[in-house]
């Protein structure tokens, strides 16, 4: 057996210690590849048809959903909220009829398309109707409307022409079609009934009268 002197035991060790802490060593552990992230896919959207006027709220079903995602069906969607993985609840805006692809967009730029999926249709005619062009001021008046199907939350309100301050307003409470009698305003001048979609200022069909 070989026998080391007192010194080649020392720079025996010093030599192992110095390979041990170069980094250079090859028993250090190599960082592991992250893994890359999965594209969203699409499966389905529940309802699958949307207006032509109003926003229609819309449930899309798929995987590999991201918090942050965007959602586009024929325009990008608004009140995007990812429940979890595979559930996102989004506000579809009312588009021109036909087909759109429904896209899922995670943070990062990947994303899955279920195309042609959803269908956006007309919906109409929705009316109103003063029971006369002219009324005296502070005289009774009716006012009719008609929609396509019954619509909670929808309204009428009477506006003096140019302005978005009502004089009087009602809700539909989900009738398609139905009468109101009102008081006309005291004030002199050119007005209109407007009829209003849930949830806004936005109208889809007016009649003028005039209070004098």
């Amino acid at each position: 057996m070989t026998r080391r002197t007192h010194g080649e035991v020392v720079l025996l060790a010093l030599a192992i210690g110095c390979a041990a802490c170069d980094g250079r060593s090859p028993s250090a552990p190599t960082p592991l590849p992250s893994a890359a992230p999965n594209a969203p896919t699409v499966t389905a959207i529940s309802p699958s048809t949307g207006s032509t006027v109003r926003a229609t709220q819309v449930t899309i079903s798929g995987t590999a959903f991201l918090v942050g995602a965007t959602v586009m069906v024929g325009a990008m969607a608004s009140s995007v909220t990812v429940v979890n993985s595979t559930t996102i609840t989004a506000s579809v805006p009312a588009h021109a009829a036909g087909r759109a692809d429904v896209i899922v967009s995670n943070p990062g730029g990947l994303c899955g398309t279920l195309t042609e999926a959803f269908s956006y249709a007309v919906e109409g005619p929705f009316t109103v109707m003063a029971s006369t062009d002219a009324v005296d001021a502070g005289g009774q008046m009716n006012v009719s409307w008609t929609a396509p199907q019954g619509r909670p939350g929808d309204w009428l309100a009477l506006f003096m022409v140019g302005s978005y301050e009502e004089d009087w307003w009602a809700g539909t409470n989900g009738e398609p079609s139905g009468t109101l009698t009102l008081t006309a305003p005291t004030r002199p001048g050119q007005y209109e009934f407007r009829y209003l979609l849930a949830g806004g200022l936005v109208d889809v069909a007016r009649s003028t009268v005039t209070v004098r």
